[in-house]
């Protein structure tokens, strides 16, 4: 498994923000219903994001904010969303969280989506719940495009296409998928402290083209730190297992995984 800290992947989001913007999919409207419930954001709220990547979380719970502080350590990442966003109301730290600083009990909600897995977990929870007003709350969640306990047909038509490729770093041996070890994922958060901890799941189903899935796949860290050639044959190839053995359309149904926990 690669070291959260050692592995190129957490630095290669950044090549094609509009490519990488286009390709991964959105977050369901349940979720950001969901927040806002269990989560208690209004109008009044003051928040960080963690990763904020293109803004794929970030654009959603503006619009119900007072403010989000987005901390993106990609400078090419974090000037596609403040071109995106163009609102007052977004602030850009670009670094690292771990770098980050951040007002001790200034924050009324924390969130972070589909990164939480590139950092070390217990240190990151104790610097949230430092930045959180007491009563505040921090999400966490991920789309997960691939289970390994359940493939669905794509995934098994082309599993041998990563064979020999780096492992994703939130892989665990014998273990579910990152995001869906729920008690792992829940003992930890009661562990660092949150109080209340709570996991939802939601699915969609997205049918994809071929295009589209392949410049999905190239957004995956282990693709992306391929060498040239492989990443180029292997995105071919799951262009041309999608034309060909799926004629053109592959529905698949990908789960939104979510955390949520109260600072006491």
């Amino acid at each position: 498994m690669a070291s959260i800290n050692t592995s190129p992947g957490r630095e290669k989001f950044g090549a094609d923000p509009a490519l990488y913007d286009a390709a991964r999919p959105g977050y369901p409207p349940e979720l950001f219903a969901w927040l806002r419930e269990t989560c208690r954001l209004n109008p009044e709220s003051v928040c960080f994001e963690i990763g904020a990547g293109t803004g794929h979380a970030t654009l959603p719970i503006l619009g119900a904010v007072k403010s989000i502080l987005a901390i993106e350590p990609d400078k090419s990442l974090a000037g596609y969303l403040q071109s995106t966003a163009n609102d007052p109301r977004l602030s850009l730290a670009i670094q690292r969280f771990e770098d980050a600083t951040l007002e001790a009990g200034a924050f009324d909600f924390g969130f972070c989506a589909t990164a939480f897995h590139w950092l070390p977990r217990m240190k990151s929870f104790a610097r949230i719940i430092s930045a959180l007003k007491p009563g505040g709350h921090f999400a966490m969640w991920w789309n997960i495009f691939h289970d390994p306990a359940k493939p669905d047909a794509f995934d098994k038509a082309t599993a041998h296409l990563f064979d020999g490729l780096e492992e994703e770093p939130e892989k665990t041996a014998s273990r579910p998928a990152f995001a869906l070890d729920v008690n792992s994922r829940l003992g930890e958060m009661r562990a660092a402290g949150f109080l209340d901890v709570r996991h939802n799941l939601f699915r969609t189903t997205i049918d994809f083209t071929p295009e589209r899935l392949s410049a999905l796949y190239g957004t995956f860290s282990r693709v992306a730190v391929a060498p040239r050639e492989t990443r180029e044959r292997l995105l071919s190839e799951v262009k041309h297992i999608a034309e060909t053995e799926f004629s053109g359309s592959v529905k698949r149904d990908v789960v939104t995984s979510a955390y949520a926990g109260r600072r006491p």
